[in-house]
């Protein structure tokens, strides 16, 4: 089921899952996607997961079928108010799955309002091994100021990559708004993921963190550093899972296994 939920006039795009025996009522599972994607990076782990409770997932502000920033605004408060609204409109506290630049989101909203999340699973935070943002290239700021975004994007796109030897290949719903996802990251978000400094302190103290995910093909890489100083300040349990960064796509049905685990539904 497709809705749409309006956030300081910003449209903001979102799906549900449901097994059809699901009680209308019943607690919600909300997804927050990363850089260059939307919600449909979810379809797959929504699907296995609509068996044990609502799934919602939906596209960021500028992403997928949601509306550009209706006040021009991409910082990671306003994301955090568009991830409550959609909290709020499927039953609030709800528990959150977010992924690498989706995770601050999640942490954000845990910093400005924990009372309206149960608990959240961070799948491989977008942090260093010192707990701050991965660093924003000059060389990709200097193109995104000339406005040439799509030059930047490629660069990006090309330094982060995937090992993931089983990804399943781009969908055609991926592909439809793969360009717009990408450019709107690079030109609205970059510098801001880039150069985040989440408050640690005040998310630790929520107690709503459940766990940090960790993919088996990110062990040795630079992901991991970061995912495991992620685990380390928020005192919660670093739990790894098959593939790679894009694990909660790629393999779905046992993503979910953990999933399910960790909150147990």
């Amino acid at each position: 089921m497709d809705f749409t939920v309006e956030n300081e006039g910003t449209a903001i795009a979102c799906r549900e899952y449901a097994g059809p025996d699901m009680p209308p009522d019943a607690p919600a599972l909300v997804c927050v996607h990363g850089a260059c994607v939307d919600g449909v990076f979810f379809d797959g782990i929504a699907r296995e997961l609509s068996r044990d409770c609502r799934v919602i997932t939906y596209d960021r502000r500028g992403c997928g079928e949601s509306g550009d920033a209706a006040d021009g605004r991409y910082d990671l408060a306003a994301q955090a108010a568009d991830l409550q609204a959609v909290i709020e409109h499927a039953g609030a506290p709800a528990n959150v799955l977010a992924h690498s630049a989706g995770t601050l989101v999640a942490l954000e909203l845990l910093r400005a309002n924990p009372a309206i999340v149960s608990r959240v699973i961070l799948h491989e935070p977008a942090v260093t091994g010192e707990g701050v943002g991965l660093g924003a290239a000059p060389v990709l700021l200097d193109m995104i100021e000339a406005g040439k975004v799509s030059r930047a994007l490629r660069v990006f796109l090309g330094a982060i990559g995937d090992p993931d030897p089983e990804a399943p290949r781009t969908t055609g719903e991926e592909a439809k708004h793969a360009l717009r996802n990408g450019r709107s990251f690079m030109a609205n978000e970059y510098g801001i993921n880039m150069t985040c400094v989440p408050d640690w302190d005040s998310v630790r103290a929520s107690k709503t963190v459940a766990a940090v995910l960790l993919g088996e093909l990110s062990i040795g890489t630079s992901r991991e550093a970061g995912t495991r100083m992620a685990a380390e300040l928020l005192s919660c349990p670093l739990v790894t899972v098959p593939g790679a960064h894009n694990g909660l796509r790629d393999r779905s049905a046992v993503a979910a296994q953990t999933v399910r685990g960790i909150l147990g539904l």
